[in-house]
């Protein structure tokens, strides 16, 4: 049963606004960009920089299989995504307020906190994820999610090229380290403005619920049942942790232009709006792609973005050329956004999306903690290592996506009515 077309315009026009706030005021807090490059100015090595992707991954992957059972038992996701909501936003907040205070007096303290906040704003996420798709599934029809996730890309990154210039203008009008604060605090005002949206939806019930009264390491075990029986999914999860790994080295793109260039830090505001106009331009692009064809192609893509921003960023024979990584690199996080989660929900029926999200989330975050020895090495070889490290991971993955069923060809989730 399909919904009423005024509640499937309604509810993609607040879910296209949400998504313009939230990925406007990550711009501000970006973790590929601005984050890096403020805690190397605080000191920090490269092995703590390795654990921006690290805490990021954990946090964003691996809560989900932890949560999908209760997800599941929720006729309504509304609420639940609010609260978590809250929790994604706060952090940063706390962590602006800290490096406006100890910046100087405390730059370890300081590092920690952003650390800190970095996990528990992506734990939220990573907690909130399976509701919010389980919610998009339900209110978005398949042929359309492509498009409600790249306009709200390319709507946040229109803003995103102004703020690019406010980001270059702020980091060298304001002295470090009071600077990269002052972008955190209007980061974090951008992320709650239009938070409240969500609870405007027009949101159908849960029609089918599962409650299981198994143990939780009974349940962990049974779903290994899944992948072993759908080895295109299976494919697709290893495929998943190379990429993932893959995309390490895209923390560590402006770290490394910054300082083998000797540029200042409000460069970062230039790849800004670098990052903004690639998501201008391939975020539509990207969106038509997934509609028609399916995702799986955006995951081709974005192995094969990896694999030249990675050899762009070792072997570029200058600053010009080295800014295709960076470029690159957004296209990437363009894939990320349009399909990464949105392929993983149509291998599974409508009230398994929460369990599929988690499997994936739970083999992804677990190979992960791959990246702590990439930051060891790090400290002893150089970037260097990182570099061809995730070009090595982005093969791996391309050779994986190219090996992959498009889940798309055998059964769409349905969309069912709101009463």
């Amino acid at each position: 049963m399909t919904q009423h077309p005024q509640h499937i315009k309604r509810n993609f026009a607040l879910n296209t606004l949400d998504g313009i706030s939230f990925f406007a005021g990550m711009i501000f807090l970006s973790p590929e960009s601005v984050l890096p490059v403020y805690i190397e100015k605080l000191g920090a090595t490269p092995l703590l920089i390795t654990l921006i992707p690290l805490l990021r991954n954990l946090g964003v992957f691996f809560p989900a299989i932890f949560v999908a059972r209760y997800i599941q038992t929720l006729r309504y996701k509304k609420n639940y995504i609010l609260i978590l909501g809250i929790l994604q936003r706060i952090p940063w907040l706390i962590a602006a307020l800290i490096g406006m205070r100890c910046g100087r007096s405390n730059p370890d303290l300081v590092i920690w906190s952003v650390l800190a906040a970095l996990f528990i704003a992506h734990a939220a996420a990573g907690v909130n994820i399976p509701a919010f798709f389980d919610l998009t599934v339900k209110t978005v029809p398949l042929t359309m999610r492509g498009r409600l996730f790249a306009l709200r890309n390319v709507g946040s990154y229109l803003v995103g090229l102004a703020c690019g210039g406010l980001i270059s203008w702020i980091l060298g009008a304001v002295p470090f380290p009071t600077n990269f604060p002052v972008l955190m605090l209007i980061g974090f005002g951008i992320l709650m403005l239009y938070l409240p949206a969500i609870a405007l939806h027009r949101e159908p019930p849960t029609k089918r619920l599962i409650f299981s009264t198994e143990s939780f390491g009974t349940y962990l075990r049974s779903l290994k049942a899944i992948p072993a029986a759908n080895p295109p999914f299976r494919r697709y999860i290893v495929g998943r942790i190379f990429f993932v790994l893959a995309f390490t080295s895209y923390s560590y793109f402006a770290v490394r232009l910054i300082g083998r260039y000797g540029l200042h830090e409000s460069e970062v505001g230039v790849f800004t709006i670098i990052i903004a106009l690639v998501y201008i331009v391939a975020n539509p692009v990207l969106g038509i792609i997934s509609d028609r064809y399916g995702h799986l192609v955006n995951h081709i893509i974005g192995a094969a973005a990896l694999i030249i921003g990675n050899m762009a960023i070792l072997l570029a024979p200058s600053y010009p050329v080295a800014l295709i990584s960076i470029a690159m690199g957004a296209l990437t996080l363009c894939v990320n956004s349009v399909s990464l989660f949105a392929m993983t929900v149509e291998f599974g029926q409508e009230h398994e999306i929460p369990v599929y999200i988690g499997i994936v989330g739970l083999a992804v975050g677990a190979a992960s903690l791959l990246i702590i020895p990439l930051g060891f090495l790090a400290n002893v070889f150089g970037l260097d290592f990182i570099f061809w490290g995730c070009l090595a991971a982005s093969i791996l993955s391309l050779i994986l996506f190219l090996r992959v069923e498009e889940p798309r060809n055998r059964r769409p989730p349905a969309v069912v009515d709101a009463r």
